[in-house]
C-alpha cells in the first residue's frame, strides 16, 4: 500500500513523492499527446515509468504512443503490462482491442471489447460497441457488426461512424430505404465525406431517384475532385452509357 508504517529508508514520504512525480509526468505526457507532440509525450512517459515502474496508467498511455508510432510490439507489451496491473480497467481493454483489430486479430479484439463493456469504471459503452461493430465489419461478419452497431446507436443515437456503417450494411443487404434513413441521420450530425456521398449515390441509384443521384454526384465532383470515390462514379457512368 502507498501509506504504510516506516521503519527505515525513504518510507512513506518517498512513496508519495514517487507517486506525485509519476502522475505529474503522465499528466504532461497526455497534454503533449493531444498536441501531437509524440516525442515529448514519450519522454515524459518514460520518466513516469522510471519513477514508478508499476504505474498502470503510464503503461496504458505509452502503449498508445508506441501504437501511433507503428511500434506494435512495444505497444502490445505495455498494454499487457497495464492490464496485468489493472485487469479490470475498461479503457485499457478498449484501447488494446482497437490495436488488436488493426492487427486483424479479430477474435482477441472482441474479447477485450467485451471485457471493457463489463467493467464498472468504463464510462463510454457506446464507443466500445461502435468499435466492435467496425471491427466486425473488417473481419467481415456483417451480422455481428449490425448487432453491435445497433447497440451503440441505442445508447447514443447520433454516433456518426455507427450511422454511416449501418447505412453501408443496409446497402450490402439490399435494404435501400433503411440505408437512406441511416445516411440522412448521419448527415444531420456530420458533414459529408467522399465516402458518404458515394454511399448516397449507390443507395439512390438502387431506389431510382435520379435527382438525388445527380445532387450527390455534383457534390462529390465539386468537393472531392481527387477522391477514389469520384473515380468509381466515373466508372459507373461509363458502364451506364
Amino acid at each position: 500500500m502507498l501509506f504504510r508504517s516506516v521503519a527505515c529508508g525513504g518510507g512513506v514520504k518517498g512513496d508519495i513523492d514517487t507517486q506525485k512525480l509519476a502522475e505529474t509526468n503522465l499528466h504532461l505526457a497526455i497534454g503533449y499527446l493531444k498536441q501531437g507532440r509524440i516525442e515529448a509525450s514519450l519522454e515524459k512517459l518514460q520518466k513516469a515509468l522510471k519513477a514508478k515502474p508499476d504505474y498502470a496508467p503510464a503503461h496504458g498511455t505509452i502503449a498508445l504512443v508506441y501504437q501511433r508510432q507503428g511500434e506494435f510490439g512495444k505497444a502490445d507489451e505495455h498494454f499487457q503490462r497495464a492490464l496485468s496491473l489493472q485487469p479490470e480497467d475498461g479503457r485499457t481493454h478498449n484501447n488494446y482491442a482497437v490495436m488488436l483489430c488493426q492487427a486483424r486479430k479479430f477474435d482477441e479484439a472482441e474479447k477485450h471489447f467485451l471485457i471493457a463493456l463489463k467493467s464498472r469504471n468504463y464510462q463510454t459503452p457506446a464507443s466500445a460497441f461502435e468499435n466492435l461493430g467496425v471491427c466486425s465489419m473488417q473481419k467481415p461478419d456483417l451480422k455481428k457488426a449490425e448487432k453491435y452497431l445497433r447497440r451503440a446507436l441505442q445508447i447514443e443515437p447520433g454516433l456518426p461512424v455507427a450511422l454511416l456503417r449501418m447505412a453501408q450494411i443496409s446497402l450490402d443487404n439490399q435494404r435501400f430505404m433503411s440505408g437512406r434513413a441511416y445516411l440522412q441521420r448521419y448527415q444531420a450530425v456530420a458533414p459529408n465525406t467522399a465516402g458518404s456521398l458515394w454511399l448516397g449515390i449507390q443507395i439512390e441509384t438502387q431506389l431510382g431517384d435520379e435527382e438525388a443521384v445527380r445532387e450527390y454526384a455534383n457534390q462529390l465532383s465539386r468537393h472531392f475532385p481527387d477522391s477514389d470515390e469520384l473515380g468509381l462514379l466515373l466508372e459507373m457512368e461509363e458502364r451506364q452509357r
